[in-house]
């Protein structure tokens, strides 16, 4: 473990700290992404050993350089924030994450630290006990039950404030709607799908043409938030409970009371779990679980270690963002070798050239993998990989497989060939630029570039845009080679009597899949332009975007004046739209005509057309909770501090926001006033 960071000093070298603030903000974008391809799409993209390696790395600079830590830092939250299309439900005390711990080292500062604040000496054995219990890949809730019947459940979402999902809770096999004892309790566990239930869910899917899942996390969590909850009642979702909220009529005095009482309420407890009286013991269990972890019924991702009595978790108490009485010891990802036989170039919807390894084909994790992602060609020079290496690979979030190092001293006596960017489009031909805002190279061609436009297609297909169920890539691709779908507008004239052309095509499935596009006529706008697949235009800035136009012709008129006046938006995203909409004028005004875009109700207040920026932390609702009040009364909630910017509300240990307001001679409320222009109101 990296030896405890100290403060910045005077003495500090500029360039280092510069440095270091260009590689925090990076850290942070990442880990906004994965927090959310995570929490709120349950399609993570990276391992859980590479999201903790680079939350990890942000602690450590932040630490190191506390006047570039912010209170909005991926580091200090929890969870991600709640989908609108669910009711909220406030927490009656906090779900908080845990710390991580990687090694032994860091298990025994976790224990250093524990007997620091209680004030025992390291020689002296502890009086306390571990309960160990395994880490489970799956989804965290929170059930209420009133005297003995099942009357609210929730997801943790960001730990003060989750969502509403009592309904499809009470469909869920194995979660009882009544306890065996008369009582009032607020039981927290986790939602899972066991290994061979996932297999067996996902060749159903096959079989109905929809696309898999991911892995099992990401089955469980998509099941269980699901707005009907008849969908939810036909998938195999598990509970094991693990933890309480408030006490209620709950009498146990320590863990392993909890897990005993809840056995005799009626409640599934994971039997794996194991009382130590050291970390000596503790260290064993480890070892124990991850040799049978792959012989377990579920997925698993490491242990919690957790101190038993409930006397001492009240003393050890909680920082801002976990318990100090509980860590996970995660586990290593699991990591294959084998030969990479060449590197392939894809080029993706917005021209992006991303280099994958053909690999030869190598069991991992109980799936073949035959190729992997190397990211862009900073990543191969890091790596220093060349064809014919014998690489390390695993399977970010136990799904898409990923290069993460060479086994050297495998090179001697092989014929190795250096890799090369290609400087022409493997698609189209046309010369490949470098440009700011890109990491690495891209396609200029991006209106008669094949492979730009058929991703385009497939993403406007996607989930977050249209949202054209069972409209996969491979469907995609099949209406591409006949010749039916050029541009995104084009997937509105398939018909029946098309698909039923096509290979292990049936008539129920035909019928599904036109429904499912016909549907889609009728759309949002922030759906819509976030759909056309402009270059750096995400799900948050198409929401901006939709706001300041209004209406899809909007997005044709508005100048680059007007973008560069929208919170996010600067020169290079405002030419990026600029320049996207001139070649794709025609596209545009097909859809304006084929789409019914639903007007956005706007919300009418004294704060309309005011701009608010929340920084450090309120005590008495959390920024999701300011945010929203300022949303009803028509304000706006800015992530940074502008020229717009009509107040900043400062909490507790705020950061470089407040500086920057006192600089522009902007508007500083105190959580005071703030509550207080609120009562008025």
């Amino acid at each position: 473990m990296a030896s405890k960071p100290t403060s910045k000093t005077k003495d500090s070298d500029p360039l280092e700290q510069r440095t270091a603030q260009k590689r925090i903000l990076e850290l942070r974008r990442l880990l906004k992404i994965y927090n959310r391809e995570y929490f709120e799409e349950d399609s993570p993209t990276v391992s859980d050993s590479e999201y903790d390696r680079l939350k990890l790395e942000l602690i450590e600079l932040e630490k190191k350089y506390p006047e570039l830590d912010t209170p909005d830092s991926p580091s200090h939250l929890v969870g991600s924030k709640v989908r609108a299309d669910f009711a909220k439900v406030e927490h009656s005390k906090l779900m908080l994450s845990l710390e991580n711990a990687f090694n032994e080292e860091d298990i025994l500062n976790f224990e250093k630290r524990i007997r620091k604040v209680i004030g025992l000496p390291l020689e002296k054995p502890n009086p306390w006990m571990y309960i160990c219990e395994p880490k489970m890949d799956g989804l965290a809730v929170e059930i209420i039950y009133t005297k003995g019947k099942l009357s609210k459940a929730s997801t943790r979402g960001d730990g003060r404030v989750g969502e509403d999902i009592t309904e499809n809770l009470r469909v869920v096999r194995g979660i009882p709607s009544t306890l065996k004892k008369n009582l009032s309790l607020e039981v927290r566990g986790e939602i899972f799908i066991n290994k061979e239930d996932f297999e067996k869910l996902n060749k159903q899917r096959k079989a109905e043409e929809l696309p898999p899942f991911a892995n099992p996390r990401n089955a469980a969590a998509g099941s269980l938030r699901q707005l009907d909850p008849k969908i939810t009642a036909n998938r195999p979702l598990k509970l094991f409970t693990y933890g309480i909220g408030l006490p209620l009529d709950c009498k146990a005095k320590s863990q392993d009371e909890l897990l005993s009482f809840f056995l005799e309420c009626g409640l599934p407890i994971n039997p794996e779990q194991k009382l130590c009286k050291n970390m000596a013991e503790v260290q064993k269990f480890y070892k124990d679980l991850e040799t049978k972890r792959e012989k377990l019924p579920y997925e698993i991702d490491g242990l919690v270690i957790k101190v038993n009595e409930w006397r001492y978790q009240e003393e050890l108490g909680f920082t801002s963002n976990h318990p100090r009485s509980a860590i996970a010891y995660k586990f290593d990802s699991p990591i294959a070798t084998t030969l990479l036989e060449d590197i392939d170039v894809q080029v993706g919807r917005t021209g992006a050239l991303t280099p994958v390894a053909v690999l030869k084909p190598v069991s991992l994790s109980g799936v073949v993998v035959s190729s992997a992602s190397l990211h862009n060609e900073d990543e191969i020079e890091r790596l220093g990989v060349k064809i014919g290496d014998i690489v390390e690979v695993v399977r970010s979030g136990d799904v898409i497989p990923k290069v993460i190092g060479v086994k050297r001293d495998a090179r001697k006596g092989k014929n190795l060939k250096e890799f090369k960017m290609p400087e022409q489009c493997p698609s189209c031909g046309t010369k490949v630029v470098k440009t700011e805002g890109f990491v690495g190279r891209r396609c200029p061609n991006s209106h008669h570039c094949p492979a730009q436009s058929e991703e385009r297609i497939i993403h406007f297909a996607f989930k977050d845009a249209l949202n054209m169920e069972g409209i996969g890539p491979q469907w995609v691709r099949q209406f591409i080679e006949k010749g039916w779908v050029k541009s995104p507008s084009d997937l509105f004239s398939i018909t029946e009597e098309k698909l039923m052309t096509l290979e292990r095509m049936g008539d129920v499935l035909a019928k599904k899949m036109v429904a499912s596009i016909q549907s889609r006529k009728k759309t949002t706008l922030p759906r819509l332009i976030f759909g056309l697949g402009i270059p750096h235009v995400g799900e948050t800035l198409a929401q901006k975007l939709a706001k300041k136009v209004k209406t899809l012709s909007g997005l044709l008129e508005i100048s680059d004046e007007d973008l560069l006046s929208i919170e996010d938006i600067g020169e290079t995203v405002a030419r990026s739209i600029s320049e996207f909409r001139l070649l794709n004028i025609d596209e545009i005004k097909k859809l304006q005509n084929l789409l019914e875009i639903e007007k956005a109700v706007e919300v009418k207040g004294p704060w309309l057309h005011q701009n608010f920026v929340l920084t450090g932390s309120l005590s008495s609702l959390s920024r999701s909770e300011a945010e929203e009040k300022i949303r009803s009364l028509g304000g706006t909630a800015q992530s940074s501090v502008t020229k717009v910017t009509t107040a900043v509300i400062v909490g507790d240990e705020p950061g470089s926001k407040l500086e920057k307001a006192q600089k522009l001679g902007i508007q500083i409320w105190d959580e005071k006033e703030f509550l207080k222009r609120l009562k008025k109101i």
